[in-house]
């Protein structure tokens, strides 16, 4: 984060949304236009009704927000999902505050993806939430047992099927969080992903699992 910031000064960054030049490149767009992303208003392609009474989304996927996603994922930008991080927990600060979390906890990436990128998006916003929300981060809980396709290229029902059996309980499965748990991923358009490790939750026992989304 230095390096980037000193080497800054000498080649300043501009905000690919608005043009501006500033001297921090971090979280790639700059503060302003942080504030102008898209507020996420509607769930029309989750199907469950359920699902979407549990989710909160930030942002709308639109072009600034896929361009986010795109260098945070292969660009190694973990200051983007750090920054998303932080985001979420200022926009639904108000619902969070209301809730007691025992846990918070990411979607998680495959270990060959993780080792591609260097790091899982949604496990570096998670611990970002949950040392804001003074709860544990329990990514131990889950895991995602084979490489499956990348969903932002898939039909709905391509989605769907995508995600069968594809996260389990990493054993051993102790210490079961006994409240609200947050589950938290980085992008979410039908569900399909949550819905996938909410019932492997489920499954081993809790109860009561809220989801939040950066963008979908």
């Amino acid at each position: 984060m230095l390096f980037r910031l000193l080497t800054s000064l000498v080649f300043p960054h501009y905000c690919p949304s608005c043009g501006h030049e500033w001297f921090d490149g971090v979280g790639f767009i700059c503060s302003e236009c942080w504030k102008r992303l898209e507020a996420f208003k509607g769930y029309r392609r989750i199907k469950e009704h359920e699902l979407k009474e549990r989710t909160q989304i930030a942002f709308v996927y639109n072009e600034i927000a896929r361009l986010l996603v795109l260098h945070m994922k292969f660009y190694g930008r973990i200051d983007i999902a750090e920054k998303l991080g932080s985001v979420l927990f200022q926009q639904f600060y108000p619902q969070l505050s209301q809730i007691k979390f025992e846990a918070v906890i990411p979607v998680p990436l495959h270990s060959v993806r993780v080792r591609e990128r260097g790091f899982n998006q949604s496990a570096v916003m998670a611990s970002r939430l949950a040392d804001k929300l003074k709860a544990p981060l329990r990514d131990d809980l889950l895991h995602r047992t084979r490489n499956t396709r990348p969903q932002s290229r898939l039909s709905n029902q391509e989605r769907e099927n995508n995600v069968i059996g594809a996260f389990a309980a990493r054993p051993p499965v102790n210490r079961i969080p006994g409240g609200t748990v947050l589950l938290v991923d980085d992008v979410l358009h039908t569900g399909s992903t949550v819905k996938g490790c909410v019932k492997v939750l489920e499954d081993i026992g809790i109860e009561d699992i809220r989801i939040m989304a950066a963008m979908g």
